[in-house]
């Protein structure tokens, strides 16, 4: 069955990687609004991905992964549809909110059928085997968008929606394929209510520093690459180095790097080792001020190599801490509120972050100073309760 989760996991992610990489073309080339319109259906599109997510895995506890996940692929397989065909704003703007909706509700889902009835560290393994596939599938899906860009008509941004919609519904077909026919297995009766999730203290702040960490993502592929062409004298095909770079040290390290993340504190050390790599990735972009160009190339991927391990070690130390505090049979409601931490920074991470880039050298300071303290806090992070997870460590455990 591992298998079948990890290809509907693979398959979901080239579609999204296809619309993604293309959205903001499709929208001015094939429905042909006006930048502000794009800009508020990308908007309203993120902001309705906070909402679905804890209905979403409230549904897959009450009525099993495999029905619920089923349902969701054929409806994001209608809304990308709906996309193909729309020719105005609104068509546009209810599509992509119905989408949106949908977005943070799947991976969940799909993490959770994985690792049920998995120890803490076969979890952390299978989790880390799946993000290095999803990263795969994302860049994968950026091919036929290239294609489609290097076309440049109408019916070829169009064609691209409609092929992601086909891969939506052969995932909804191989998780009818599913064992889980019912209840989630190793979920517990009743399932953990939204507000058992949000009551839960230790694990909410798990999940806002893994928030929180995870800006580093979001500095490098939107902050660099402005930081780039505008601010250096770096070829422009740095950008796409950056992308190549960071995409291949996810396939190639992400488990490797996860290993003994299913220890706590081993995991606190990972948060605040990516923390730190992060901070001063940081700390080197502004260095491209100084030197000429093929100087600034060496920095800025100097920059992008420890940006994208500093990544690697958030998501392995943050999953890892995450685990062991989840209470046994509710893996779905958890993993759902501790992916709405990396969802809040989407929304509220670009603004900062393009904001920023116009104060210079001292951007790049502050952004350092920032990780540094974030990741020196998930120091701080409470042991785990000894009820919670399959392999809680131990009271004598050191803090």
């Amino acid at each position: 069955m591992k298998k079948r989760i990890y290809a509907t996991g693979l398959s979901d992610a080239v579609g999204l990687g296809m619309y993604l990489s293309l959205s903001v073309l499709f929208f001015h080339k094939a429905v042909e609004l006006p930048n502000a319109e794009i800009g508020l259906v990308l908007g309203i599109a993120g902001i309705t991905s906070l909402l679905g997510a804890m209905p979403i895995a409230r549904a897959a506890e009450r009525f099993g992964t495999r029905t619920v996940l089923t349902a969701l692929f054929l409806v994001r397989a209608a809304a990308f549809l709906a996309l193909a065909v729309s020719s105005s704003f609104v068509a546009a703007l209810l599509a992509s909110a119905v989408a949106g909706v949908l977005s943070r509700g799947i991976s969940p889902l799909i993490e959770s059928g994985l690792i049920a009835r998995a120890s803490n560290e076969e979890a952390v393994g299978a989790l880390a085997r799946l993000r290095s596939l999803r990263n795969a599938g994302m860049a994968a899906g950026a091919l036929p968008s290239g294609a489609a860009i290097a076309i440049d008509e109408a019916w070829a941004y169009r064609a691209v929606m409609v092929l992601s919609a086909v891969l939506f519904i052969g995932c909804a077909a191989v998780c009818r394929t599913l064992a889980d026919g019912g209840r989630p297995a190793g979920a517990a009766r009743g399932g953990p209510s939204r507000g058992s999730v949000l009551r839960d203290r230790a694990f909410l702040r798990i999940t806002v520093l893994y928030g929180a960490l995870t800006m580093s993502a979001l500095v490098l592929g939107l902050g660099v690459p402005l930081w780039v062409v505008q601010q250096t004298q770096a070829p422009a095909w740095t950008v796409t180095v950056v992308q190549v770079l960071n995409t291949a040290a996810v396939v190639a390290l992400q488990v490797r790097i996860s290993r003994g993340s299913d220890d706590f504190r081993t995991a606190r050390r990972m948060m605040r080792r990516g923390g730190l790599l992060s901070a001063l990735a940081a700390g080197v972009v502004p260095l491209t001020a100084f030197g000429d160009a093929t100087t600034n190339l060496a920095l800025v991927v100097a920059a992008a190599l420890l940006f994208s391990l500093g990544e690697l070690y958030i998501m392995s130390g943050a999953t890892g801490a995450a685990l062991l505090h989840i209470p046994e049979g509710r893996k779905t409601g958890y993993l759902a509120a501790f992916n709405l931490g990396f969802a809040v920074t989407t929304v509220v991470g670009p603004p900062l972050i393009t904001t920023s880039i116009g104060w210079g050298g001292w951007a790049w300071l502050g952004w350092a100073l920032y990780f540094t303290t974030v990741g020196l806090v998930a120091m701080r992070l409470p042991q785990p309760a000894p009820a919670a997870g399959k392999a809680p460590q131990t009271a004598g455990s050191p803090a």
